[in-house]
């Protein structure tokens, strides 16, 4: 975490405690496990969103924060999408229906809990949002060890060639090379997930 706080601390313990029970199901850091987790993290950013709009709607945004953070969760929105596509259609990760039940039910719960967290404590909702990001570095990172050379050296899917086309993408903001590998693609999502790790810092200290 790089919030070094005591509520980031309960924030990363109650993430950590999610992430355990969700390893019973996805073990290995592949494209199951990528596809069933974005769906479930991007759904964090869309709660927020909806809280935020709701917030800035009834007038609380007397400093502009509010929408701050509404702008920069759609940006981390669209980006988590894009993993998503990545490891989800083009990779065909949630191909098993179990996959596919699990992950969207589980999503539901989690919007309703980013939301309702978010219209009660703002910092806490950030702080949970960055704990997510801190353990998806850490899938990432294992998938670039874990996945065969064969798996990684495969050419860059098109989502993520289109993605970096983008001229406002995350990875065409930071100056990343076109992805030509899996290997580069997981590569720059580590790097996005790192920087969802200090957005959502940001954020709480902004509230």
């Amino acid at each position: 975490m790089e919030t070094k706080t005591r509520k980031a601390e309960v924030a990363h313990k109650i993430i950590e405690t999610g992430e355990s029970l969700l390893n019973v199901v996805w073990s290995k850091a592949d494209e199951r496990r990528a596809a069933s987790l974005e769906i479930i993290a991007r759904t964090a950013y869309t709660a927020e969103e909806s809280a935020c709009h709701y917030l800035e709607t009834i007038g609380l945004d007397r400093k502009g924060n509010i929408r701050e953070t509404l702008e920069l969760a759609r940006y981390q929105d669209t980006n988590e999408q894009t993993h998503e596509d990545i490891f989800a259609r083009d990779l065909n990760g949630l191909k098993n229906w179990g996959d596919r039940f699990l992950a969207r039910h589980i999503a539901v719960i989690i919007y309703w809990a980013f939301a309702i967290t978010t219209l009660i404590d703002h910092e806490l909702a950030a702080l949970l949002g960055e704990a997510v990001e801190v353990e998806a570095v850490k899938t990432y990172r294992r998938m670039l060890v874990e996945q065969s050379d064969e798996w990684l050296n495969q050419p860059a899917v098109p989502t993520a060639v289109h993605y970096w086309n983008k001229p406002n993408s995350m990875w065409k903001v930071r100056g990343d090379n076109q992805p030509m590998s899996m290997r580069d693609v997981v590569e720059s999502i580590v790097k996005d997930e790192a920087d969802h790790v200090h957005a959502n810092s940001q954020k709480a200290v902004a509230f």
